[in-house]
């Protein structure tokens, strides 16, 4: 099973529209990361999903909305 950069993207947009909660994206993020510990997918979405659940740490670590969306949109469009 692949997750691809796209699959990534519109997902993350998708949680987004829902509204800004980042403990709620951030639980998301949690889930899609060990769902898909065994699915290929880039180093970048990877990457992004550590730095999105890590945001359960607590504030210092959410990443703001506006980021979030500019990241979601340029994997989706990838």
């Amino acid at each position: 099973m692949t997750y691809t950069d796209q699959q990534f993207g519109t997902e993350l947009l998708a949680e987004l529209d829902q509204g800004y909660d980042p403990l709620r994206i951030a639980r998301w993020a949690d889930r899609v990361f060990f769902n898909t510990h065994n699915a290929e997918c880039s180093p970048a979405v990877r990457e992004a999903l550590t730095d999105i659940f890590t945001m359960q740490e607590g504030e210092e670590f959410y990443i703001p909305e506006a980021e979030l969306r500019k990241r979601a949109q340029e994997f989706a469009s990838s």
